[in-house]
C-alpha cells in the first residue's frame, strides 16, 4: 500500500472517495479540487483512504507550535477495515517528525476509535442562545468597522493577540483567513477601535431571519470591546429574535455575559480531539509554577520518540525535559491520556485523573498536576476563505 500526497488531478478521486463515504452528491463540474493538501492510500493504483491535512501554527502557553489539522477522513466502503486510514495516520506520524508538527487536531466521529491513533477528546465547547430581550441592559452600538478587506492587517493583528490568551487558537496570518466579501455571500465581519484608536475585538456573523443572528467567531481583548460588539448586535433584534454563539467553554468572555442573562440556553456540540506528536517539544514548551518541582512521566505512546521516560524538573516558569527508555516513574500515561491531561486545560488532579482511561499513578504525582492547572483552551483553526 502505497500513502503519499495526492496529485492535482488525483482530486476529484479524493472528492469521490468522499462522497460514497460520507453521502453526498459528486459533481465532476464542481468537486475536482481540494481547498488543503491530501494524504491518500492507493491499494495497486487506486485512491482507497485519504484525509485533508492543513498545516497552522498554534499558541500554547505564549509559544507558537506547528500543528496538523487532519479533516475529512474517508475510505471506500469496501476497503473499510483493510488498513487504508492506518496507513494514513502512519504516515501523518512520519511526516509530523519531518516537518516539525509538535500537536494534531481533528473533530471525531468516533471518540473510541480516533483514540486508537492516540487522539483524545479535548474541551468540549457549546453554544449559547440568549433572546434579544435579554441583552436589554447592554448600551446599542454602532461604532464597528464592516471588515472587506481593507483592514486586514489590522484584523489579522487584533485575532492574533486574542489568540496569545487562550490556548490552542490558530494563528491567522493569510488574507483567506477572513472573510472579504460579505455583501456577496452574507458573512459578515465587523471590528471596533478603542479610545486609542486601536482594534481591541471582532464579531463574525450570519442572520437566520427570523430566528437567530448566528457567531462564529468572536474575539476580545477587553470587557469594553464585549459589551460595543454585542450592543452592535442588539441593532439586529428587529429581524431575528435571539443571538447565538458558538465555540465558547466555561469561562469565556461571552459565557460569563450570559451566565446572568434570563432564559439564556446552551448547547453542548462535538469537542475537537487533539494528539502530541512530539511530546519532549510540548513538555519544553509548557509554562511551569515558580515553585520547584519535579515528576518522571511514562509514556506508553507508540510513537518511538514519544515513548519512555520523560524526568521534568521545574522552577521560575522553566524546566529541564530529560528522557530515558525506562525507568521508575509517577505518573503514566497513553498517547489519548497525555493529551486530554497535557492539552484540555481541564487542570485535573490526581483524584480527578484516576477515572481518565490511560492514567496510572505511581506513588506522588501532584508535581505534575501543579504543571497543568486550569487554562483557557479553545481549539480554532483557521477560516481559510476561498
Amino acid at each position: 500500500m502505497e500513502v503519499r500526497y495526492i496529485k492535482e488531478n488525483e482530486a476529484a478521486d479524493f472528492q469521490k472517495v468522499s462522497a460514497v463515504s460520507f453521502i453526498w452528491e459528486f459533481n465532476a463540474e464542481v468537486d475536482n479540487t481540494v481547498n488543503c493538501p491530501v494524504l491518500a492510500a492507493f491499494d495497486n493504483g487506486r485512491l482507497i483512504a485519504g484525509t485533508e491535512a492543513c498545516e497552522f501554527k498554534v499558541n500554547y502557553c505564549g509559544n507558537l507550535l506547528d500543528t496538523v489539522v487532519v479533516d475529512g477522513v474517508c475510505s471506500l466502503p469496501e476497503y473499510r477495515r483493510k488498513g487504508g486510514v492506518r496507513a494514513v495516520f502512519d504516515k501523518i506520524s512520519e511526516l509530523a517528525e519531518e516537518k516539525g508538527w509538535v500537536l494534531g487536531f481533528l473533530s471525531p466521529f468516533s471518540i473510541s476509535y480516533y483514540e486508537k491513533f492516540g487522539y483524545a477528546n479535548l474541551n468540549r465547547m457549546f453554544s449559547v442562545r440568549v433572546p434579544f430581550e435579554s441583552l436589554r441592559h447592554i448600551p446599542r452600538n454602532n461604532d464597528v468597522i464592516l471588515y472587506t478587506g481593507e483592514h486586514y492587517e489590522e484584523i489579522s493583528e487584533l485575532h492574533n493577540k486574542c489568540a496569545a490568551k487562550e490556548n490552542l487558537i490558530a494563528i491567522r496570518d493569510n488574507e483567506k483567513d477572513f472573510c472579504a466579501t460579505p455583501y456577496e455571500s452574507a458573512d459578515y465581519t465587523y471590528f471596533r477601535r478603542d479610545a486609542n484608536g486601536v482594534a481591541d475585538g471582532y464579531v463574525r456573523f450570519t442572520v437566520k431571519r427570523p430566528d437567530e443572528v448566528s457567531v462564529e467567531d468572536l474575539f476580545v481583548l477587553t470587557p469594553e470591546a464585549l459589551y460595543g460588539l454585542i450592543g452592535f448586535l442588539r441593532n439586529y433584534d428587529g429581524i431575528a429574535k435571539s443571538l447565538v454563539v458558538g465555540k465558547q467553554y466555561q469561562g469565556s468572555a461571552f459565557a460569563c455575559l450570559a451566565d446572568r442573562a434570563d432564559k439564556a440556553a446552551y448547547e453542548y456540540g462535538g469537542a475537537m480531539a487533539g494528539r502530541i506528536y512530539n511530546l519532549k517539544k510540548l513538555l519544553q514548551s509548557n509554562v511551569y509554577p515558580k515553585k520547584y518541582g519535579k515528576f518522571r512521566l511514562l509514556s506508553t505512546d507508540d510513537i518511538q520518540r514519544n515513548a519512555g521516560v520523560f524526568e521534568v524538573e521545574y522552577e521560575n516558569g522553566k524546566a529541564v525535559v530529560t528522557q530515558t527508555e525506562g525507568g521508575e516513574y509517577d505518573i503514566s500515561l497513553t498517547a489519548a491520556a497525555a493529551a486530554r491531561l497535557m492539552l484540555a486545560g481541564e487542570g485535573h488532579t490526581a483524584q480527578t485523573a484516576v477515572y481518565i482511561d490511560g492514567v496510572k499513578i505511581n506513588g506522588n504525582a501532584d508535581d505534575f498536576f501543579r504543571a497543568f492547572p486550569h487554562r483557557p483552551t479553545r481549539f480554532v483553526d483557521s477560516t481559510r476563505y476561498k
